[in-house]
């Protein structure tokens, strides 16, 4: 092993090290093998989420391609991804459906980010006028146990956040009568998303439910913290739901008592 490979895997090593439980280094970890490998690098998780990357001016610019934390990869790309099922080096990029002006001159890696049988993600980087070495090739594999080991601490906490919205909404909806759960539904429903602005008199006229009822409940809810409300003045009231799982919960309920 080359020093400079010892070096590179002591840095990566050092970020795995000082990551605290709650932050999931995949960016800094990115920026790491960019800066190494003179290489724009993506982590993407199995549905093609962007989970982290490392961008090099030196490794020119893909045309279009997905460049935010939290954006998607092309559907079709990500199925390419998939298809993948040990690390390819050299690749040409026309072979994942880029454009052949787009991809000339660039060659990519891609390796599939498994740990324990599961597939987890992606790990892709790419650069220009530029093969992958061995040398290369052994950095990349390392890095990618690590980001597998960060991907499963990922979903853990995922489904630690779950289970606790799951139970605050929960608990939340046993302080409701049926009446004040179906006048949530509706004040949800008629939001724009996860926030919007309702008038509750209009609302209540509508469905034939007491505003007081609709009101009562709200102020539950808020102080279950699953909601915010702000008043609007004579424009109503503004509202922002919390949790993902609780406005999920109350379409159900929406669609349950007033369409079906």
């Amino acid at each position: 092993m080359s020093i400079e490979l010892l070096d590179r895997t002591r840095k990566v090593s050092h970020i795995l090290s000082q990551a605290r439980e709650d932050k999931v280094g995949f960016s800094e970890v990115c920026e790491v093998i960019s800066d190494y490998l003179d290489s724009s690098v993506y982590v993407f998780s199995k549905r093609g989420k962007l989970l982290g990357l490392g961008e090099s001016s030196e490794a020119g610019k893909l045309p279009g391609f997905v460049s935010r934390v939290g954006d998607f990869v092309d559907e079709h790309l990500n199925d390419r991804f998939l298809d993948v099922l040990s690390t390819k080096e050299n690749v040409n990029l026309e072979t994942l459906g880029f454009e052949e002006y787009d991809a000339e001159g660039f060659t990519a890696l891609i390796a599939p980010i498994v740990l324990g049988g599961d597939r987890l993600g992606t790990f892709f980087l790419y650069r220009k006028d530029k093969s992958y070495r061995i040398d290369d090739i052994v950095f990349c594999e390392y890095c990618n146990t690590v980001f597998g080991l960060l991907l499963t601490n990922s979903l853990i906490v995922e489904v630690g956040e779950e289970t606790n919205k799951r139970e605050a909404i929960s608990s939340a909806i046993t302080t409701l009568t049926e009446l004040e759960r179906n006048s949530v539904a509706v004040v949800i429903h008629s939001l724009s998303g996860m926030k919007g602005r309702i008038v509750t008199s209009q609302l209540a006229n509508k469905f034939g439910i007491t505003r007081s009822v609709m009101v009562g409940a709200l102020k539950k809810l808020e102080s279950a913290r699953l909601i915010i409300t702000k008043s609007a003045g004579v424009k109503g009231t503004q509202i922002e739901v919390l949790n993902d799982i609780a406005y999920d919960e109350f379409e159900r309920i929406y669609k349950e008592k007033w369409t079906s």
